[in-house]
């Protein structure tokens, strides 16, 4: 009943939001436009600074500019303040019901999803008010009369945010905080210096005294402050579906160019009659450089393809024969007292996919016995090499989650990555020793292959789009390996004899390790791993 409940909150908020944006970003567009597009009336009028005529709908329009006298206030006077705020209510309590609700989920990546929540919360509803009163306090001292050198000093603290608020949330939350931030100085510029301004002017005017046309201009510098936020503005209210952009290492030079490229798009649209070099090249700038730091870069173990029947699933490795080969049967158990699974508080499409609550799935415990972990032969092998496997082992993401959670590859052989979902997913691999790689499958059934060259303890894959999905592939540069399975077994089999150290791995509980002699009197044999 809450998922439902929450999930439809989530859609009607966004739907206002949405309403209320288009609205006040349409407005605001508007009147850029038409501040450019009025001319002086052919003849002269009174008070009368420029004017447009307009044809819409059948109808024609005309629009003129005026400076208001004292006394000569028109007796109905329509204000655009209402679209300003209507969009930042919504986006506020949309933040509150996507990030605060149901323990934080999206607020972190899964790695540092321990963090605590209500901290986080404080953290980002004080953020707004003091990056306001930063900015305002700026803009309204000494420094703030030379535009180039308050300019320069807003993007230096501009850089500061995103780089703080992308070292303490995840990618996807870090991104919505600066546009939650944006959005905020933007409407505070209406409510707080751009109206009472007008207000200040109205009242004069009303009064019979010459309205101060300081006031004007002060709110016009505020009004084209907000209209160089716009477009970055609406990038970030659009970019929790390009897990490219928030997902990527570079989030924060990526996130900065976006805003340089806004901001020239923006500049070139209000004076492009004399919009001289510099917007040309920022925007080709700026592209080059959000193609540089994105597009996937493709390499011969790299391979996209949409399903075609021909693919077949294989998740077990090619065995290895040996003529006195030995095996090690190892249950995994778990001592103590098992916690609750804690509930993920999911987005609405992967409520409506699963059909069931989704929990975490870091510690899955059945009768006492572990499961998840990945079990190796860590030393014993140096100097030995072995043939790669040719078949694949696949990892799908279905149902909001990594199935299967953690699997094992021998070094050189493929991986399989698999969207069996209806919706987008991406697969970020955040690998230490192999390269990385950050590929969005946007179609049901869509699979990208990888062959990760080098041993590695553990590679950690993640989805940026749905923070807590994580899983896990374990590299190694030999085939005795194995994931203990819902009864805590794993089972390594065709082991040359000889003496290892066998380990064993769990994603929350680390590493423990034992001996064995696997000599030819000892060829099978059983062992315990205990957690934790």
């Amino acid at each position: 009943m809450f998922d439902s409940l929450h999930s439809w909150l989530s859609y009607l908020l966004r739907w206002g939001h949405l309403i209320a944006g288009i609205s006040w970003i349409g407005s605001s567009f508007y009147f850029i436009w038409l501040d450019k597009a009025l001319t002086l009336p052919e003849k002269p009028k009174e008070g009368v600074e420029g004017e447009v005529w307009m044809v819409h709908s059948g109808g024609f329009y005309q629009v003129e500019r005026r400076k208001i006298g004292p006394g000569s206030m028109p007796q109905t006077l329509h204000w655009f303040k209402w679209e300003a705020a209507f969009t930042w209510i919504t986006g506020v309590l949309l933040m509150a019901v996507v990030y605060y609700a149901g323990g934080g989920t999206l607020l972190f990546d899964a790695a540092n999803s321990d963090k605590n929540v209500f901290q986080a919360i404080a953290v980002s509803l004080l953020t707004l008010p003091v990056s306001w009163l930063v900015y305002d306090g700026l803009w309204n001292s000494t420094l703030g009369k030379n535009t180039t050198l308050a300019t320069l000093i807003s993007f230096g603290l501009m850089i500061a945010l995103v780089w703080g608020l992308s070292k303490f949330f995840g990618g996807r939350a870090a991104y919505m905080h600066v546009g939650a931030v944006f959005g905020t100085l933007m409407v505070a510029n209406v409510w707080m210096r751009i109206l009472p301004a007008q207000q200040k002017m109205i009242d004069a005017t009303k009064e019979g005294r010459q309205p101060d046309f300081t006031l004007s201009g002060k709110a016009k510098l505020r009004s084209v402050h907000n209209s160089y936020l716009t477009l970055p503005v609406l990038f970030l209210m659009l970019s929790n579906h390009y897990p490219m952009t928030y997902g990527s290492e570079n989030n924060v030079i990526i996130l900065l160019l976006l805003f340089v490229l806004g901001a020239a798009v923006r500049h070139y649209k209000i004076t492009k009659n004399k919009v001289g070099w510099l917007p040309p090249v920022l925007i080709l700038g700026s592209l080059l450089g959000l193609a540089y730091l994105t597009v996937e870069k493709s390499t011969e173990s790299t391979e996209s393809t949409l399903p075609n029947g021909a693919e077949k699933k294989i998740t077990q490795i090619d065995s290895v024969q040996s003529t006195d080969s030995t095996k090690v049967d190892t249950i995994i158990k778990f001592t103590g007292d098992v916690p609750a699974p804690k509930k993920v508080s999911a987005t609405p499409e992967c409520v409506s996919a699963n059909g069931r609550p989704l929990f975490n799935e870091n510690l899955q415990v059945q009768n006492g016995r572990l499961q998840n972990v990945f079990v190796w032969i860590s030393e014993g092998l140096e100097g030995k090499t072995f043939p790669i496997p040719s078949n694949e082992v696949e990892m799908d993401q279905k149902n909001c989650a990594y199935q299967p959670h953690v699997v094992g590859v021998q070094a050189g052989q493929t991986i399989t990555f698999l969207n069996s979902d209806s919706f987008l997913h991406n697969v970020h691999s955040m690998a230490k020793e192999n390269d990385r790689f950050n590929v969005t499958l946007t179609n049901q059934g869509q699979r990208v292959k990888r062959k990760l060259m080098k041993p590695e303890i553990m590679l950690r894959s993640k989805c940026d789009i749905h923070p807590w999905m994580t899983g896990y592939v374990g590299v190694v540069s030999h085939p005795f390996f194995g994931v203990s399975d819902t009864q805590g077994k794993v089972t390594l089999t065709n082991i040359p004899p000889g003496t290892y150290t066998l380990s064993a791995w769990h994603e929350t509980l680390g590493i423990k390790t034992q001996k064995i002699d696997l000599s030819s009197k000892k060829k099978n044999q059983s062992l315990e791993f205990s957690f934790p």
